[in-house]
């Protein structure tokens, strides 16, 4: 997969997955249901950004670890911290969102906006997950070659 497609792929699925949910949502007359809803995607976006802001930092302490110095040698490093940083962001972006669910009890208009941005914004950091591991395999990849290459 090239490196334009694999940033432009998350926020063209979360697009895709938004535009089924709206159809979904309007057609099927999806009111308003518990909190529930609204605290799972409150919970799922601490967890993501959590988990993310802590692969970063482990992966800054690592600076002696040779993987990570074939990442920099080889121009990963900014796409590493920079696919992160997305993750946590938006991870983050989505737990606040998720606190306007709490407040659309009865309007049922709202909370379909509501629901369709917090599909968009589930998707899309499902989608950035996904970046992150195949960028992390993609390195991991080219390191052991570069290994077995070396070691002939």
């Amino acid at each position: 997969m090239s490196a334009k497609m694999e940033k432009i792929l998350p926020p063209l699925i979360a697009f895709v997955a938004t535009i089924v949910a709206t159809i979904v949502v309007f057609i099927y007359e999806v009111g308003p249901l518990s909190n529930s809803i609204a605290v799972g995607t409150m919970t799922f976006g601490i967890v993501v950004a959590g988990f993310s802001a802590t692969q970063r930092n482990m992966l800054l302490g690592m600076s002696g670890s040779s993987v990570l110095r074939f990442a920099v040698r080889n121009g990963f490093h900014d796409d590493i911290l920079s696919y992160l940083m997305h993750c946590v962001y938006s991870g983050l972006t989505a737990s606040c969102i998720s606190i306007v669910g709490f407040f659309l009890d009865n309007h049922a208009f709202l909370w379909k906006a509501w629901l369709i941005i917090m599909t968009f914004a589930v998707v899309l950091i499902i989608g950035l997950i996904f970046r992150n591991e195949i960028m992390m395999v993609r390195i991991v990849k080219l390191f052991i070659e570069d290994q077995h290459q070396n070691t002939k």
